[in-house]
């Protein structure tokens, strides 16, 4: 060993470090903290320096940043997940005095016989390791290594470190917070889209309910008078819904409004595409295309659909099985068109539309 710096030298070393650190943003944080192990293992001339952080219940650890003098091989790679097991007079010493001073690798005690295998394999002569404790919890470790030959480890030796490592642990300790705050920031944003989308969501079909609908529609009309684009808007209602219920019960009537839910969304795929349940036993579909015979022909598709749900509804004066009637209405808003009358006019067109094929006997399709 060469002779030791005076403590004026330390103490600028220090300052520097402590500067470098404090201010260090959160992206470089972990090459501050290299760069602090390789500062001190160079100053107090060992052969190796290193970080290690401990799990939450002290029962592994591993290594995440180590310097190594030239010459000197590093064992980051094969250091990582250790466990207690392994390592267990390790282990012991450190939980209960957060100090790991050994000055000859060779006079380890019988016990810590596993510690004193896992230094040969390193070539490790002497050792020191001081806990990185902040807010009364160790949260790893820093530590040196001798490799050319035994070293005594003195009282200012292990101050020094302690000093490093206090700064080094409450750098971790701001680094963990900064992650638990962005931990929580991404579950309350998830959260909060889970609540969005049960807000837009109807609980009973699981397909978008009357609020969203109203989103798409202002979303859907603006586009089209943007894109100068055609929307067509269609409302299905079951017909002789009321009379089903009563003769199959409101279960079955849940699960028939299930059935057609499914069969509008299967239907109605495309990304411009809408299906939300309107109100009671009445959905809409919102279609962005450049013409109404293109509305009709998906209009078509659904009238056919429900047919083939082959839902028996003894009690409908249209058919034995449960039907829809349609009402459509297409149009290519005007780009100075008003964006809430335009919405107006395509829902009442649309119910005008529907009121008709109910007045024509129903399990039909027509636009106004």
């Amino acid at each position: 060993m060469t002779p030791r710096q005076p403590d004026t030298s330390f103490d600028q070393l220090l300052s520097q470090l402590s500067t470098r650190l404090i201010n260090s943003e959160h992206a470089e944080t972990q090459t501050c903290i290299a760069e602090a192990i390789a500062a001190f293992g160079a100053y107090v001339d060992a052969d190796r320096c290193y970080v290690f952080e401990f799990s939450d219940d002290i029962s592994s650890m591993g290594n995440t940043h180590e310097w190594v003098r030239d010459g000197q091989s590093a064992h980051i790679d094969d250091l990582q997940d250790v466990t207690s097991g392994e390592l267990p007079y390790f282990f012991d010493q450190m939980r209960s005095s957060h100090q790991f001073v050994i000055n000859d690798v060779s006079q380890l005690p019988a016990t810590a016989e596993n510690e004193k295998a896992e230094f040969q394999r390193e070539s490790i002569k002497s050792v020191i390791c001081i806990g990185l404790v902040a807010n009364n919890k160790l949260l790893g470790f820093v530590g040196c290594d001798m490799v050319h030959g035994t070293y005594q480890w003195s009282e200012e030796d292990i101050r020094h470190l302690s000093l490093v490592a206090n700064m080094i642990a409450n750098t971790l300790e701001r680094e963990q917070t900064y992650q638990k705050l962005i931990e929580t920031q991404h579950q309350l944003e998830e959260a909060n889209s889970k609540l969005q989308a049960l807000a837009t969501i109807d609980g009973l079909t699981g397909i978008a309910n009357r609020r969203a609908l109203d989103e798409a529609l202002e979303k859907e009309v603006k586009r089209a008078k943007r894109q100068r684009t055609g929307i067509a808007v269609l409302l299905i209602d079951i017909d002789h819904f009321k009379s089903f219920n009563d003769a199959y019960g409101h279960l079955k009537g849940d699960e028939a409004l299930k059935q057609v839910a499914s069969a509008l969304a299967t239907i109605m795929q495309r990304s411009t595409d809408f299906v939300a349940r309107y109100g009671g036993e009445e959905f809409a579909v919102i279609i962005s295309t450049d013409s109404a015979w293109q509305a009709l022909r998906k209009a078509n598709e659904i009238l056919d659909a429900v047919e083939n749900l082959d839902i028996t509804h003894e009690r409908s004066d249209t058919d034995p099985y449960l039907t829809v009637s349609i009402g459509g209405y297409f149009e290519i808003p005007k780009a100075d068109a008003e964006v809430t009358s335009t919405i107006r006019q395509l829902l009442n067109n649309a119910d005008m539309g529907l009121y008709q094929a109910k007045d024509d006997g129903r399990n039909c399709i027509r636009f106004y």
